[in-house]
């Protein structure tokens, strides 16, 4: 008896873990940014980052090489938070949207 729930117990384990990584999958691939860089009046520029197109979380942002910590940052960010990040000579907006 203590085997059969010994066994259940690891199979609940195993298969929340699963759930959870499953979701977290699906969550990434379902988010999308707004990103605006300012550069100057004339040549600021909005980009819409839509993560379904991408084959891991961030690659947007690490394609332009985003720091880890910044990385870290975004992650974090909950739906129509906004935050802002010195990238190099200018400054990037970025909201989540979804």
């Amino acid at each position: 008896m203590t085997s059969l729930r010994s066994s259940q117990t690891y199979l609940s384990h195993c298969l929340c873990k699963i759930k959870a990584s499953f979701s977290e999958l699906l969550d990434f691939q379902s988010r999308i940014w707004v990103v605006h860089i300012f550069e100057d009046s004339i040549t600021d520029q909005s980009f819409v980052i839509n993560e379904d197109g991408f084959k891991e979380p961030l690659e947007w942002m690490k394609k332009r090489a985003y720091q880890t910590a910044m990385l870290e940052r975004v992650e974090k960010m909950k739906i129509s938070q906004v935050i802002e990040i010195q990238f190099e000579d200018k400054m990037h907006r970025l909201m989540r949207v979804k």
